[in-house]
């Protein structure tokens, strides 16, 4: 394999017994790094020892380091004995439960780059590391992409410890359990790896597994890279992850028997395996009543249809088949297009490339500036573009009538993916009509009835429902009252899939 670093390959050098040995070892590594703080200190009595601290200023909780373990190692050491004093100096001097000894320069480069406190004891090859870990971060934020009207309002954050905190939290249960580790051989990101123990399938923490250890890579940044890293659908627009910033929805598939992906530096977390139905349903559906929740799904479905299916559809009808709606339907989008200069095909696609501008803008522009440029630009486009015979109203209808629908579906980057495909439906329509419109929405279907995400087809329940006896259908498009559901999606292990025991009334 090619390396990925220029210089030579890493070795584990272990720790000298001379402090001052260490030291320039340190000094040197950490050369050139401003926020590296690096000092050495005698403590004890009549049985002196000379101690080194080191770690990353900013990363770490100051006061807990300087007012409480170093200066207790200062002025609470005089009975330091003569022999075994780092043992004395771990059990005595380190006020802290968070505490691993090291015994290579590699962990500790290791410790001090994620933000521990080393200690290196002079005459000792081991060093110890004390967690006193003191990140700045933006604390628990409330959820702006996936807002509901009822249930929590917590969101993802930024600090895989304060992610963790927030599912453990909502899932009190031993079982449920976090596997750390660390991709990229610079960034050395935290991966925590998430799932109920008795619930999840063995195959998918396996397929899992096996994914991130298959490419070596220097950094990752977000959870949308290692999404893109270890996902086996490259070429498909549809994603073979979920995605969410809601604590409650990650805890709520955990105990579906999924698996929760957590980046650190990343809001966002995966969720693994997924349907195309999860993708349909939003964390308030479970909170309200189960008619207002189907409700929503089916006008989703409805709405995903239109958002692929509509600005072809009007292609369709204008260019071919006028039969297909009433003689007055027919005449009307004659004389809304009368004036335009361009074939309807030019006239669709320039208005919905006017539309993904609009769209871009808003969301690179800051918050205000980006609504006021998304209103008064649609507007201004929309009516100068029919005033100037440009367009016609109608394909100005179609168009944001699609976004419309587009922005109903709950996640970003399955909308997005509609918002692609509606493109190829465009042109087979212009090209061949009907048959072309047919010919695109099948080729939908059959990619989709291709698609599998960690072994689960992606559109279960509607394809293999036998898979869990035809209960997946509960929470489909018909959401089913919450009393009913009560065995778990196929999601979960055959043997774990009971959820719900309603207890007998006595008579």
């Amino acid at each position: 394999m090619q390396k990925l670093y220029d210089d030579q390959e890493k070795v584990a050098v272990p720790i000298a017994k001379k402090l001052d040995q260490n030291v320039k070892t340190v000094e040197a590594l950490f050369k050139d790094a401003a926020d590296c703080v690096k000092r050495k200190f005698t403590i004890g009595g009549e049985n002196k020892v000379d101690i080194y601290f080191l770690y990353l200023d900013n990363m770490v909780n100051k006061e807990l380091v300087e007012m409480d373990t170093l200066r207790y190692l200062i002025y609470k050491m005089d009975d330091l004995p003569r022999e075994k004093q780092f043992e004395y100096i771990l059990d005595k001097g380190i006020r802290s439960a968070d505490v691993s000894i090291l015994t290579t320069m590699e962990d500790v480069v290791d410790n001090v780059l994620s933000g521990d406190t080393v200690i290196f004891v002079d005459g000792y090859n081991q060093v110890i590391s004390v967690s006193i870990r003191g990140f700045a971060n933006r604390g628990v934020p409330t959820t702006s992409k996936e807002v509901t009207v009822r249930g929590s309002q917590e969101a993802f954050s930024e600090a895989l410890f304060v992610n963790r905190v927030l599912l453990r939290k909502r899932i009190k249960d031993t079982r449920f359990k976090i596997v750390q580790k660390k991709v990229g051989v610079r960034t050395k990101t935290d991966v925590a790896i998430c799932y109920i123990e008795d619930i999840v399938k063995p195959g998918v923490l396996e397929d899992l597994y096996e994914r991130l250890d298959s490419f070596v890579i220097d950094g990752i940044f977000d959870s949308g890279m290692l999404e893109q890293l270890t996902e086996r659908n490259h070429y498909s627009p549809f994603p073979e992850f979920q995605s969410t910033e809601r604590p409650d929805k990650a805890a709520s598939a955990l105990t579906e028997g999924r698996v929760c992906v957590i980046v650190d530096n990343s809001p966002m977390v995966l969720l693994l395996p997924t349907t195309l139905n999860a993708f349909y349903q939003a964390s308030d559906d479970y909170y309200s009543r189960w008619e207002i929740a189907t409700f929503a799904r089916i006008l989703r479905y409805l709405a995903s249809f239109l958002a692929v299916a509509l600005p072809g559809l009007y292609i369709t009808i204008v260019n071919y088949q006028a039969e297909l709606v009433s003689s007055s339907l027919a005449l009307s989008f004659a004389a809304a297009r009368e004036g335009v200069p361009f074939s309807i095909l030019l006239e669709v696609i320039v208005m919905e490339i006017a539309f993904e501008l609009l769209l871009e803008a808003g969301i690179r522009l800051p918050g205000p500036m980006g609504n006021t440029i998304g209103i008064v630009g649609g507007l201004i486009i929309g009516d100068a573009a029919v005033n100037a015979h440009l367009a016609s109203p109608m394909v100005v209808i179609i168009v944001a009538l699609t976004a419309i629908t587009a922005f109903t579906i709950p996640n970003e980057a399955f909308s997005a993916a509609f918002r692609l495909i509606r493109y190829m439906i465009i042109f087979l329509s212009a090209w061949w009509g009907l048959y072309g419109f047919i010919l695109g929405v099948a080729i939908l279907f059959i990619h989709l009835s291709s698609l599998t995400s960690f072994g689960m087809p992606y559109l279960m329940p509607f394809v293999g429902s036998t898979l869990n006896d035809s209960n997946d259908y509960q929470d489909a498009i018909i959401k089913m009252p919450l009393d009913k559901q009560t065995v778990r999606p196929a999601f979960a292990k055959q043997g774990a899939r009971r959820r719900l025991i309603k207890k007998q009334k006595n008579k």
